[in-house]
């Protein structure tokens, strides 16, 4: 997937954020980790940007283009599982 980067924004104690980081790093695929409880900075992206405090939430940012923000865990699973294909 060049020039596609990916953000994921995140609480350590939120189990589908587990769940999706775990899935991650099994695909070893590079996503930035933005927890929002340690960053106002990133939380407050996901709320300005994202449109809402949901976490997890993927934003997804393809050649340059405007991001897309993608909300619950299985949906960003499956993306991502296919976008490795």
């Amino acid at each position: 997937m060049k020039d596609t980067t990916f953000a994921l924004y995140k609480l350590d104690t939120c189990p589908y954020c587990v769940k999706t980081i775990k899935v991650i790093k099994s695909l070893n695929i590079e996503v930035s980790l933005k927890d929002i409880n340690e960053s106002k900075k990133h939380n407050n992206a996901l709320i300005q940007e994202g449109g809402k405090r949901q976490v997890p939430c993927l934003k997804i940012v393809k050649n340059n283009s405007a991001p897309v923000w993608l909300y619950e865990s299985d949906e960003i699973i499956e993306f991502l599982k296919n976008s490795t294909i």
